[in-house]
């Protein structure tokens, strides 16, 4: 009954482990650079944004599903199969996770645009302040209604042209694609080890009846 939980286990860890690593590898390599194709920066910023947020959840998903059942398949298995194998692999799965710190550290950090974002928009705001508080002294309220909406639409629209840098949206995205390239590598060997494992559990029985 333990076996039989155990192959299991390897299999879920298996299939679970190289779908994170094609994940990794599609992001870094067809999905995520193509976004440096869209025509303004914004819709890339939003866009990198929205799907680097979905990517990174399904990814320590996978990790943690991989990692975890590959530990549950070491406990479970008689002291004379508990492989070394198995526990390698879950640290291939869970450094996976850790990529994050290391990809600084060969890199570099990339150009953030929070800041400049924030101070943009501060400006931007303080900017159509002033010109209401113009627009209050000279206009009637009901030109002024007309025109609060007219210039809302203009400031609105000007704030999301310019609250994404190119350089900044690039060098954020560039950083990702590296650190997915690592990931990729990271996953993959251990996805290697484990098909490797599982192809030699399988072995002995294999000699044995022929």
């Amino acid at each position: 009954m333990a076996s039989g939980k155990v192959s299991v286990l390897k299999f879920v860890g298996t299939i679970s482990l190289g779908l994170l690593t094609g994940t990794s590898y599609t992001l870094s390599t067809l999905t995520i650079p193509s976004l440096l194709e869209l025509p303004s920066a914004s819709a890339a910023a939003k866009a990198f944004r929205s799907l680097s947020s979905t990517a990174s959840f399904h990814i320590d998903t996978l990790s943690a599903v991989s990692g975890t059942a590959f530990l549950l398949a070491y406990k479970l298995s008689h002291r004379g199969f508990k492989h070394p194998y198995l526990l390698y692999v879950s640290v291939f799965c869970f450094a996976t996770r850790l990529t994050d710190y290391v990809t600084p550290s060969i890199f570099g950090k990339p150009v953030s645009s929070t800041s400049a974002a924030a101070h943009r928009r501060a400006e931007l705001n303080r900017a159509r302040k002033e010109k209401q508080a113009a627009k209050r002294m000279e206009a009637s309220y009901e030109l002024l209604g007309e025109a609060h909406s007219d210039e809302d639409t203009s400031a609105n629209g000007e704030e999301f042209e310019e609250d994404y840098n190119g350089e900044e949206v690039r060098s954020e995205v560039e950083f990702f694609v590296r650190n997915k390239l690592i990931q990729t590598a990271v996953s993959g060997i251990g996805f290697l080890m484990a098909v490797t494992g599982i192809w030699g559990d399988g072995l002995p029985p294999v000699v044995f009846t022929v």
